[in-house]
């Protein structure tokens, strides 16, 4: 039945209240304004509207909580409980108990929660050192996909819209998820994608004129999140969930370890989501892992909150991982995650990009001394990585995006971060830098690169390091890159050859002191929070006071992951 049929007629001035708390909604949720940029002189159309998920975790309070028991460290009935919970079901595990896990561990229900009543001795240890540990998802060979039912999308393809037009609206449903799907640019890779994902809030047809969507036709419909990146290159399809996937699965409190951390083959990680959405881990501990902690494959609004991880390191047929490393991957088919208040302790690498669209990481501490590989704690590692923002972010290592499977999508943003590493070389990588690789890189489109920290502004870990914007040939370069307002130790570098299509150079300096024209410019606090997080420490001091206008001892505050991994008060902020 459609709403029409089932709505009686409201009086106008109803309406006119519920357009009012629709609008106020949207404010509420969005990032920023627009006009947030004028001081940044960067134009609003190139700075996708990203999105906190404090909606996440769900609130649980009235869930069926269920006991498992630690029966020696046995994690049979863990198994069986894991198997037939009941939808809004919470699983707790005791504190003072170590589950010895020799296999895969399973997790393929939605609306359930496997909570540790300890993070620190609610333990799930592995054994095994050829697969992933924890699966929360529906993995399949090949690979699940529950998107059908395609139709053509027809208009709306512009960075920023959420009105989009299609052949045919029906078998969508209110609330539902739908994919969307185009061309990929000319010059990426098979495996690179153009893609994004996002809820149905209203079709055309569907609603009384009047109210919010009203004005729709039928062959429209609007989606909760504008687009963060135009899709305008042919044959663009939209579908929606026609199979099975997982929503509403968290991890809680819990602490995650491996008996042998040092010989856990490449490339597994010790949890695996794969189409699980608006799903979490929160408040939990990882001991050292393989590869990798977390991967994450076709699922959307994941939430990762205040976890502290180890160190990541990996066996390559015997031998130590060399390279490209991460403790989280955002693979293909992941869109409008959070990664945000977590610690990294002597890790070589952090978050990694290959594909997705509109990812945040934010407001992580990422440490790595001299004795372990410092590789890059913040990654864009190609295959059309689109609209990922790394947002306040504390880090020894460098921040980097390659050429890899063709280099990445539009709108990638590198805003308010620390680089605290003061630029010695560790086997192999420079600390401190922020930069493209110079390698055969593909077109790199409308990065964003604003109100950093950093040791060196310059190109690819190599200690000659090349330019922010270095350029393989004329057709392998950078298009539109905006750097501004980025404050560097000993080196800002950019590229003098004009292989690069344009790179706007706005009022960055060398120099820890202020630059002498900075005093009344004013960075937006952040571009995907509309107010501080209630995780945010006060003695933090004031959200955010991290970013460019002065480099200088006691110029920074200590994050609220910092002050966590020390061990110290995190008080939170008065609401």
């Amino acid at each position: 039945m459609s709403s029409r049929s089932s709505r009686r007629p409201t009086p106008r001035h109803a309406v006119i209240a519920i357009v009012f708390v629709a609008l106020l909604v949207a404010l509420s949720v969005a990032g920023r304004s627009p006009e947030s940029l004028e001081d940044l002189r960067i134009p609003a159309s190139r700075v996708p509207d990203w999105r906190d998920l404090d909606h996440l975790p769900l609130d649980t309070s009235d869930w069926t909580e269920v006991d498992v028991p630690c029966d020696g460290g046995n994690p049979r009935a863990l198994r069986e409980l894991l198997g037939s919970a009941a939808p809004r079901t919470v699983l707790l595990l005791p504190a003072n108990c170590r589950y010895v896990i020799p296999d895969s561990l399973l997790l393929r229900r939605s609306d359930l929660v496997l909570r540790g009543r300890s993070r620190a001795t609610s333990v799930l240890e592995f054994t095994h050192l050829d697969r992933d540990m924890l699966i929360v998802g529906v993995p399949s060979f090949p690979a699940n996909e529950p998107f059908g039912g395609a139709r053509p999308w027809t208009a709306g393809f512009t960075t920023g819209t959420d009105v989009l037009t299609l052949a045919y609206t029906a078998g969508l449903s209110l609330g539902g998820w739908v994919r969307l799907t185009a061309s990929p640019e000319p010059d990426w890779h098979r495996q690179a994608e153009n893609r994004y994902a996002a809820k149905v809030v209203c079709i055309g047809g569907d609603a009384m004129p009047g109210y919010p969507c009203g004005d729709l036709s039928k062959n429209q419909i609007k989606i909760d999140r504008p687009l963060p990146a135009p899709y305008d290159q042919g044959n663009q399809v939209l579908e929606h969930i026609t199979g099975p996937f997982l929503t509403n699965v968290g991890i809680e409190n819990l602490r995650l370890q491996h008996a042998n951390p040092g010989k856990v083959e490449k490339y597994h990680s010790f949890v695996e989501f794969e189409d699980c959405h608006e799903c979490w881990i929160t408040d939990s501990s990882f001991g050292d892992g393989g590869n990798s902690h977390i991967s994450t494959k076709d699922s959307i609004r994941l939430l990762f909150r205040g976890n502290d991880f180890g160190s990541n390191q990996c066996t390559d047929d015997g031998l130590p991982c060399k390279w490209n490393k991460g403790a989280i991957y955002f693979n293909q088919g992941v869109f409008d995650c959070v990664f945000e208040n977590n610690t990294l302790s002597e890790s070589p690498s952090g978050p990694v990009g290959q594909g997705g669209a509109g990812n945040v990481v934010a407001y992580n501490f990422m440490t790595s001394s001299a004795a372990v590989q410092c590789e890059r704690h913040v990654f864009l590692h190609g295959q059309g990585v689109t609209a990922t923002l790394a947002e306040g972010n504390d880090v020894d290592c460098m921040m980097q995006w390659d050429s890899y499977r063709d280099g990445q999508g539009y709108n990638n943003t590198f805003y308010r971060n620390r680089l605290r590493g003061e630029g010695d070389r560790v086997r192999g990588y420079q600390r401190g830098r922020l930069g493209g690789e110079d390698t055969g890189s593909h077109i790199h489109r409308f990065i964003n690169v604003v109100g950093n920290h950093v040791n060196e502004l310059m190109g690819s870990p190599q200690m000659s390091g090349r330019a922010i914007d270095e350029s393989k040939d004329a057709k392998h370069r950078h298009e539109d890159t905006w750097v501004a307002y980025n404050i560097a130790r000993r080196e800002i570098l950019f590229e003098n050859s004009g292989q690069q299509l344009r790179t706007t150079q706005h009022e960055n300096h060398v120099r820890s002191d202020p630059h002498p024209g900075w005093a009344g410019l004013s960075l937006p606090a952040s571009l995907y929070r509309s107010a501080p997080p209630s995780w945010w420490c006060q003695e933090s001091g004031p959200f955010p006071n991290i970013g460019a206008t002065v480099d200088r001892a006691g110029s920074y505050s200590r994050l609220p992951a910092e002050i966590r991994l020390m061990g110290e008060v995190c008080t939170p902020i008065e609401p």
